[in-house]
């Protein structure tokens, strides 16, 4: 008797299954009763997470970007830090062959690292040389695109004309 109830009841869900299935309702084979509106969340779910995860790609572009400029605004303030040394050495070149040499007006000569550098704006010193025979400041200022850099050497003369001592430091706007 057991047996034979048991029976009916799988029978009796095997059909209530195919009738769903018959009706045009999908649902997983289950015995649990499925309605008309089974699945109605599973839209606005996947859009949800869609969205989310538009939001996650265009922060991580975001940032990458950012992190990009950053690095690039790095590489041109080191450019540009090293085109204002070289300009000071070649000052000091210039100072140590000639110890009257003057050069006093700002910006009074310039050293390209590029083709027309100065004149675009990229990959340029423009030295200034100031002092008298026992004490010299030059001022070099390199620029690279949107970065200037600013170096002050203070170099001590002996009555020879020779460099005995130089002080380098950085000016900053």
């Amino acid at each position: 008797m057991k047996h034979l109830t048991i029976n009916k009841k799988i029978h009796a869900s095997f059909y209530q299954i195919f009738a769903v299935r018959k009706s045009g309702v999908t649902c997983q084979m289950s015995l649990v009763k499925c309605s008309p509106s089974c699945g109605v969340a599973t839209l606005p779910t996947v859009m949800v997470l869609g969205v989310m995860a538009l939001l996650v790609a265009v922060s991580v572009t975001t940032l990458s970007f950012t992190e990009l400029f950053i690095s690039q605004g790095s590489a041109q303030s080191s450019r540009a830090h090293f085109y204002a040394e070289a300009g000071a050495r070649d000052a000091l070149i210039k100072v140590a062959r000639n110890k009257t040499y003057l050069c006093a007006t700002t910006d009074c000569y310039q050293i390209d690292f590029s083709t027309n550098g100065c004149t675009t704006g990229n990959d340029c010193a423009k030295v200034q040389v100031t002092g008298n025979d026992t004490t010299k400041t030059i001022t070099s200022k390199g620029i690279m695109k949107a970065s200037t850099r600013t170096l002050q050497v203070s170099a001590t003369l002996d009555a020879d004309g020779a460099i005995t001592n130089t002080s380098w430091s950085e000016i900053t706007n």
